[in-house]
């Protein structure tokens, strides 16, 4: 079953949204890209962008086009980039359970299509910064989700793809950093690890912490199995939730 960024209706048992820069890629791509192909300049930007005096809309507009070589340059720096062993396998297990996979990233959607193409992955839509090549070459960036809300400065705004789909299915969210804090408050399970894991104890948000994809794989084929027998009932749900995860469900 494939689904359209489009789409904005689904009536399934899981929707399962993840990021990629260091949940699905072994590192965040874009710092890579731009330590190795740069102008010096992109780190004051980082700077500001760490002391929270600009957003990541702002900070990646700006950061993109210091990016020398072009996108020949760029293909060759993320060749060797590794993803996850595991998330190929769980791309398929979704796929064969009819499970909607969508990546939602705060990074370039030129380079996750390729990495993903090159390892044979095939989720079934993938939001991202829109990363475009300009008649000579160079690099700059559009954004294709604005903001639900005028407060938000993110490139691209997770909670605004949320927003698009009208769901029944449970939404699961998997994520490492600071793009996910807020669309992880609208999940009904958090797979969480680094910065949105230290987050969601801080704001003592239940979370599942995981480090590859065959532990989020595991958990939830047991909550598919659980589905299977557990109505919607808020007290059913809490059981189902704690058959899955156990222990590893943190709140």
């Amino acid at each position: 079953m494939k689904i359209s960024p489009f789409r904005t209706t689904y009536d399934e048992r899981l929707l399962v949204y993840c990021d990629f820069d260091g949940t699905i890629s072994l590192e965040d791509v874009t710092d890579q890209i731009l330590t190795r192909l740069a102008d010096p300049q992109w780190k004051k930007i980082e700077a500001s962008w760490e002391r929270g005096e600009i957003g990541s809309r702002e900070c990646m507009s700006r950061q993109v086009p210091l990016i020398r070589g072009g996108w020949k340059a760029v293909e060759k720096v993320i060749a060797d980039v590794e993803l996850d062993p595991a998330f190929a396998p769980f791309s398929r297990w979704c796929t064969e359970n009819e499970i909607p996979l969508v990546i939602v990233s705060d990074g370039l959607d030129r380079v996750i299509n390729f990495l993903l193409k090159r390892d044979g992955i095939f989720p079934d839509a993938v939001w991202a910064n829109h990363l475009n090549i300009a008649p000579d070459g160079n690099l700059f960036l559009s954004f294709p989700a604005p903001p639900i809300a005028k407060s938000c400065t993110s490139g691209l705004c997770k909670c605004g793809v949320l927003a698009r789909h009208r769901t029944k299915a449970r939404r699961i969210i998997i994520g490492d950093g600071l793009s996910d804090f807020c669309w992880a408050q609208h999940a009904d399970v958090v797979f969480a690890k680094h910065k949105l894991l230290t987050h969601c104890r801080e704001k003592r948000m239940p979370s599942v912490e995981f480090d590859s994809f065959a532990s989020v794989h595991a958990r939830l084929e047991a909550m598919l199995e659980n589905l299977a027998h557990h109505s919607a009932d808020d007290e059913l749900e809490v059981a189902m939730l704690h058959d899955a995860f156990g222990e590893h469900l943190v709140i």
